[in-house]
This record gives structure tokens, sequence and C-alpha cells, in this order.
């Protein structure tokens, strides 16, 4: 459905779309879709369209602002929270900081079963880039491993599996936000 969205927001956004040819529900590209104008006074400043599919998604398009959002969140980051869960990253559904209303957090795991939480002040592949390019290994390691010793129920045998645990997360994080769609 991702690929669904995204085709259908790029060809809203630049203006390959004729809202007009889905007042009534149809199919577009194979999924159903029901386009309502937004008006005020006299003119049309946009519309919600309604994609009709496992799950329901509104979309707004507000043609003064130019905005575009999907179920109440930019289109872009809706997409690309919707990539992260294809590939079991989740995310809050509300912001984590009061004061940056994109903001987002993400859960995953290691192999070794450890549950990362990436806070990112927006859902953006250059967010996501940051937080790899900063995530210092040796930090992490030795939060779990005091003196050289296991603590805190730490899984591994030793300290370079911990260590390898973690490269092996970061090139994995590294290849999803490779692809990331924006």
């Amino acid at each position: 459905m991702r690929k669904y969205l995204t085709r259908l927001c790029k060809n809203i956004v630049s203006e390959k779309f004729n809202a007009q040819n889905y007042r009534t529900r149809k199919s577009y590209y194979g999924t159903d879709i029901c386009v309502e104008p937004i008006v005020c006074g006299l003119y049309c400043n946009g519309f919600t369209l309604d994609v009709f599919a496992k799950q329901c998604y509104k979309i707004k398009y507000d043609y003064e602002f130019g905005g575009l959002w999907i179920n109440d969140k930019p289109w872009k980051d809706y997409i690309n929270l919707l990539y992260l869960e294809e590939n079991d990253i989740w995310h809050s559904e509300n912001p984590v900081w009061e004061k940056k209303p994109r903001s987002v957090e993400l859960e995953t795991y290691t192999e070794g079963g450890e549950d990362m939480i990436i806070d990112l002040e927006e859902p953006t592949a250059s967010q996501l880039q940051s937080y790899i390019d900063g995530f210092d290994i040796n930090e992490n390691v030795s939060l779990w491993w005091e003196n050289g010793r296991p603590g805190n129920g730490v899984p591994f045998d030793n300290m370079k599996e911990h260590y390898e645990d973690y490269e092996n997360w970061l090139k994995e994080l590294q290849k999803i936000c490779d692809k990331m769609p924006f």
C-alpha cells in the first residue's frame, strides 16, 4: 500500500491527479477512492480523499498552502513510517517532544534481542542517518558490562559478541536508511 500511496500523493502534488473525476467512489489504479471538496465561502480550497483498502486512509490536500497529509501526518512522514513498519521498525503514534510535532519514537531489536529505542525530530532518512552516525557502540556496550563483567541481564558470553551484535544491527539499520523513500 505504501507504493500506491506514494504514487497517488506524488500525482496530487504534481497536479497530475484530477480530483473532479473521483467525486463518486471509483477505482484508481485498482483501489477505490472518493474525493470530497473542501469549500470555504465561494472557493474550493482543496479536498479530502478516502482510500478504501484493508486499512482506510484519509488524504487531505490544501490548494492554498500546498499541504498534503495522510491521516493527519505530513504525507512524506507517513510514507516513511509505513516503510519503517514494513522493515519491523515500529513507531509511536504521538510526538515524542511537545514542541516538535513531527518527532517520533522508533522501536526495533538487535539480533541478540536488545530493545532499541530511537527518538528522531522527524521521521526522515537524514534524521535516521544522523542517529546511525552518532551511535557509539563502545558507550552502549560499556553500559551493560561493568568492569568487563556482564551485568543487567546481558545475553552475551563476552563483550566482543555484544559489540558484534550492535555492529550487525547498525548495518541493517543503514540498509533500511539507504532505501527510505524521503
